[in-house]
């Protein structure tokens, strides 16, 4: 009876034993399974265990079959002790997290970006013989700072555009509005006898100052309808030589004394299919150009020439010309060249032409010498299915 009483015990102690390695077996197994879950379905990206050696102890992830395993280094056999060689830049950032430190950086794979982390996993002795590392995809994030850093610049850049003109506009209004008071001040006051020469000279003054006027709002109305996409271009039968010719007879107050102008059109054809706003703007803007840069006594020449695809349209002044190492530039917003300093303009004429030719489809170039003269050329499409393509070139 003592004999079964002191086996009893043991029996018992054992099974407590048994039962209690079966429970650590058990939570164990539970927490390997929940181990092998969360680094499997690790998302956008992939979470590693690496060694002092840069082999893999453990490697998984929902992005581990669509990271290309080559441009991070990896070669060898697809095993659990794949060796990993990062390039040297990697390796210098990953080596940080065995010294203590946490590393944090980019790299980019394929059409991906990822977002590198690694840590260290120091074991029960506080020794640093593994890491951790994680690697997450954040392209689509990339994606949206990018359009957000663009769209903050585009708004930067309207916003300078509107200050830029502003502080252009107001010294540029306040020529033509001097120039129209002090004429109709002496309009009123004058008694001589050659009033009515006094009035033509005053009258005219007046006309090219509200000239100039309404010429930098049409521009800075044009620049803000064509960034804003708003300009729309509609096509109807146009006699390219009446149009021109009744453009010129407007333009006969932008003379200056004794200049001349000069137009000819060769041949029959006259009907072009054509935007008559966005012509009036390249036939004027030009034209305009070519007096103002042009002396007292100059000639401006314009030819239209009219065949069944295009219409080619030429102005040619003799005036101050373009400085060779500026050609470049003279599309350019707000751009105006160092020799054209005390002239009036906004220096937007040339640029919203450009993006005028453009929606029609056409081309513009020049041929411009300093202090000998400019000649511009531009070739318009009128028919409905031209390619697009505006061209910007200059030639000595």
């Amino acid at each position: 009876m003592r004999q079964n009483a002191v086996k009893q015990p043991e029996e018992e102690g054992a099974m407590t034993l048994m039962q209690e390695r079966r429970a650590i077996e058990e939570k164990l197994a539970k927490i390997q399974r929940l181990h092998d879950a969360m680094s499997h379905n690790f998302p956008d990206g992939v979470i590693c265990v690496l060694d002092r050696e840069m082999r893999n102890v453990l490697i998984d992830g929902k992005n581990l079959d669509e990271i290309d395993l080559t441009a991070l280094g990896m070669a060898g056999e697809n095993s659990e002790n794949q060796n990993l060689l990062f390039t040297a830049e990697t390796l210098t950032q990953l080596r940080k997290s065995f010294r203590g430190e946490s590393s944090s950086f980019e790299l980019k794979i394929k059409n991906n970006v990822y977002h590198v982390t690694s840590v260290p996993l120091p074991d029960a002795k506080n020794a640093i013989n593994e890491i951790l590392c994680v690697m997450q995809n954040v392209t689509e994030r990339k994606l949206m700072e990018e359009g957000l850093i663009k769209a903050l610049e585009k708004e930067k850049e309207l916003g300078e555009l509107k200050s830029r003109f502003v502080t252009m506009a107001s010294h540029e209004f306040r020529t033509p509005l001097t120039t129209i008071l002090s004429s109709t001040f002496l309009l009123e006051n004058y008694a001589g006898q050659n009033f009515e020469k006094e009035k033509v000279v005053h009258t005219n003054r007046i006309r090219r100052a509200v000239n100039n006027l309404t010429l930098i709002l049409n521009e800075f109305l044009s620049l803000e309808k064509l960034e804003q996409n708003k300009v729309q271009v509609v096509r109807s039968d146009v006699n390219i030589q009446e149009y021109i010719q009744d453009t010129l007879s407007e333009m006969e107050v932008v003379k200056r004394d004794k200049q001349v102008i000069e137009y000819h059109h060769p041949g029959d054809l006259s009907i072009a299919r054509l935007d008559h706003h966005l012509l009036w703007s390249i036939v004027t803007n030009l034209i305009s150009n070519s007096l103002k840069y042009s002396k007292v006594g100059d000639k401006v020449e314009i030819t239209s020439e009219l065949d069944t695809n295009s219409l080619k349209l030429t102005v040619k002044d003799n005036g101050i010309g373009i400085p060779s190492d500026e050609q470049q530039f003279i599309f350019g917003r707000f751009y105006r060249a160092r020799n054209a300093g005390n002239f009036e303009g906004t220096g937007l004429g040339l640029h919203i032409i450009q993006k005028y030719i453009h929606l029609l489809k056409g081309t513009i170039t020049f041929e411009s010498q300093l202090d000998e003269g400019t000649v511009f050329t531009v070739i318009l499409p009128v028919g409905a299915n031209e390619p697009a393509e505006t061209e910007m070139k200059s030639r000595l």
